[in-house]
């Protein structure tokens, strides 16, 4: 093993709790909208049929079939039509509102400040490799106070190229000077991050709080908890 390890984690779901930073964001857009007197149900089943929506979109996105302008407002567009409501100008709103108070949400997956400072005692050099939106990534890292344990913030607007394209991992290295067999990629998804890591030559660990059950991955280690990390992590 090298002398030198360097760790790649990703940010929604594997530090920053995208759940329910999200899951506060769209209550108080679906409250201030008024949604509650003109959809077929209330919150739960709009959100139901949001992060539906949202999935669909993201994975247009990742397969370059949806651009990010389009994608901001066009899952509310179809989470609203799904709801029973037919109005642009509102998913337009809802889309730009989203964008603007969701990164400003601070909470965290439990235990991720305790985790990232052992980490850093024990001399990891500690980045984040996101296919996430730059200007939202960083004002989440700066907003939860985890600024302090990272060294660079790595986003695939950034790199050109989002995981699980090997070019968005070799320039994640090529970045940060780090050699493949330095480093360690930690996330929650298995085709972006496992995979992806993977086939670049680099070791991962597969974050899976929700206990997927994936068979046959090539993960060095699966976890349920960042804790766990410690005892995993060189």
């Amino acid at each position: 093993m090298p002398n030198r390890t360097t760790l790649f984690f990703d940010l929604d779901r594997t530090l920053w709790d995208f759940e329910r930073n999200s899951f506060e964001t769209l209550k108080e857009l679906f409250a201030e909208s008024g949604l509650g007197n003109r959809g077929q149900g209330g919150f739960e089943r709009f959100n139901e049929v949001y992060q539906l929506e949202n999935a669909q979109c993201w994975a247009d996105y990742r397969m370059g079939k949806m651009q990010k302008a389009v994608l901001r407002s066009e899952r509310f567009r179809r989470a609203l039509v799904g709801f029973g409501v037919e109005d642009e100008a509102l998913a337009e709103t809802m889309g730009n509102e989203y964008v603007n108070r969701g990164p400003k949400q601070r909470h965290l997956i439990p235990d991720t400040l305790h985790v990232l400072e052992v980490l850093r005692k024990r001399g990891h050099a500690i980045h984040i490799l996101t296919n996430g939106f730059s200007e939202v990534q960083h004002i989440k890292v700066e907003n939860t106070g985890i600024a302090p344990w990272i060294d660079r913030m790595l986003t695939s607007e950034e790199l050109g190229c989002l995981k699980p394209a090997r070019a968005c991992f070799d320039a994640a290295l090529a970045l940060t000077n780090t050699s493949a067999e330095e480093a360690w990629m930690i996330g929650d998804d298995h085709e972006a991050d496992i995979v992806g890591a993977h086939e670049a030559g680099w070791r991962a660990v597969y974050f899976d709080p929700d206990h997927t059950g994936i068979h046959d991955s090539p993960a060095v280690a699966r976890v349920t908890s960042l804790i766990d990390l410690l005892a995993v992590l060189p």
